[in-house]
C-alpha cells in the first residue's frame, strides 16, 4: 500500500473497524541516511493504534536500527517486508528478493527481534513461481528467529496481483508453524475473507486495495460475520470523502493534500453515473473548497 497507507487513510480505516492498521513500508537504508521524508513516514497518531510500521531492506544492522526507530515512533508491531515484487524495491535486495537467501533472511529477522521489545512480524509471498511454495520454509525460519507472526500473500511474485489466491498452499504454511499466520491477497468481499479463513486456515486476514475509497469495509465485514448486511450508503460514501479531504489537507497542507487525494477518488466514486467527468474535473483542482463544491454538485446530480 505504498503511497496509500498514510496517517489520514489509516485513521479512517481504524474508525471503519480495522483491528490493526499498517503503515507504508519505509526503507531501512533511507532511515540510515536520515532521509527526512522516510522519517516522516514513521509518524503515528493516538487514534490509529494498534499500528504496524513496516520496513524493508537486506542489511541486518540497518534493519535493526529501522526497527528501533519504528518502535520509538510508536509502533505496536514492527513488520519486515519480504513480499513486495516491485522492481524498484527488489533491485536493491529488499522485498521478495530477501527470500532468495535463507541465511540473510534469518539474520535480518533475528537482528530486528533483538533490537526491540515490541513484536516483530514478517510479510511474505508464497515464492517466486506458482509451483514453488517457499513461504513454508521461510515462515519456519522466521519463527525460529523469534518472529511473533507471519503474513502471507497467497500468490507468487510472477502472479503479482492477478489470479485467485492459492488457499491450499496458504494452509500448508499455517500447518508448518506454531505462530499465527495471516492471509492476504485478492480479498475484495466478506466471502473472500471468510474463504481465506476457512480454507486457508489463517488466524486473520489483511485487506488492502479493496478498502481504498471505503475504509469502512472492515465494519461491513464484521456486520456480515454477525449475520447482518450493512453496506455503506451513498450518503455515507460522500461524507467519508469529505472527512478524508479535511484530514489529508490538515496533515499535508492544502496544495499537497488535495493532490494526494486524487489517487483515492476513483474508488470513492466507482460505479456511479458520471464518475469519469467528475474525476476529470476534480483532478484539475487545487483548493479544498473547490473540491467540496464539485463534490456537492456531483452528489446532487445523483439524487
Amino acid at each position: 500500500m505504498a503511497g496509500i497507507g498514510d496517517p489520514p487513510y489509516r485513521r479512517l480505516c481504524r474508525r471503519g473497524g480495522a483491528a490493526m492498521v499498517c503503515a507504508e513500508m519505509v526503507s531501512a537504508n533511507a532511515l540510515h541516511y536520515n532521509d527526512e521524508r522516510s522519517r516522516r513516514m514513521l509518524a503515528t497518531f493516538p487514534d490509529e493504534h494498534p499500528i504496524s510500521l513496516q520496513v524493508f531492506g537486506n542489511d541486518p544492522d540497518r534493519l535493526a536500527a529501522a526497527a528501533r526507530a519504528a518502535a520509538d515512533a510508536g509502533a505496536d508491531v514492527v513488520d519486515l517486508n519480504c513480499g513486495c515484487p516491485v522492481p524498484k524495491i527488489t533491485k536493491s535486495g529488499g522485498g521478495i528478493s530477501l527470500m532468495r537467501d535463507e541465511s540473510l533472511f534469518a539474520r535480518c529477522v533475528s537482528a530486528m527481534v533483538k533490537a526491540v521489545r515490541v513484536p516483530v512480524t514478517v510479510k511474505m509471498r508464497l515464492g517466486f513461481r506458482g509451483e514453488d511454495n517457499q513461504a513454508i520454509r521461510f515462515a519456519q525460519v522466521a519463527e525460529t528467529e523469534g518472529a511473533t507472526a507471519v503474513a502471507v500473500h497467497a500468490r507468487s511474485r510472477e502472479d503479482r496481483h492477478q489470479g485467485a489466491p492459492q488457499l491450499d498452499e496458504l494452509r500448508r504454511v499455517v500447518n508448518a508453524v506454531r505462530i499465527p499466520v495471516f492471509g492476504n491477497g485478492g480479498v475484495q468481499t466478506y466471502d473472500d475473507a471468510r474463504a481465506m479463513m476457512d480454507k486457508g486456515g489463517v488466524a486473520g486476514v489483511l485487506v488492502g486495495q479493496a478498502a481504498i475509497g471505503n475504509p469502512f469495509l472492515f465494519m461491513e465485514f464484521l456486520a456480515r460475520e454477525k449475520g447482518r448486511a450493512e453496506p455503506i450508503s451513498l450518503r455515507q460514501r460522500f461524507d467519508l470523502f469529505r472527512e478524508h479531504l479535511s484530514m489529508i489537507v490538515e496533515y499535508y497542507g492544502e496544495t499537497v493534500g488535495v493532490r494526494r487525494l486524487r489517487k483515492y477518488i476513483p474508488s470513492y466514486v466507482k460505479g456511479l453515473p458520471g464518475s469519469a467527468p467528475f474525476r476529470g474535473r476534480v483532478n484539475l483542482l487545487n483548493k479544498k473548497d473547490e473540491v467540496l463544491d464539485a463534490l456537492s454538485e456531483f452528489q446532487n446530480s445523483l439524487i
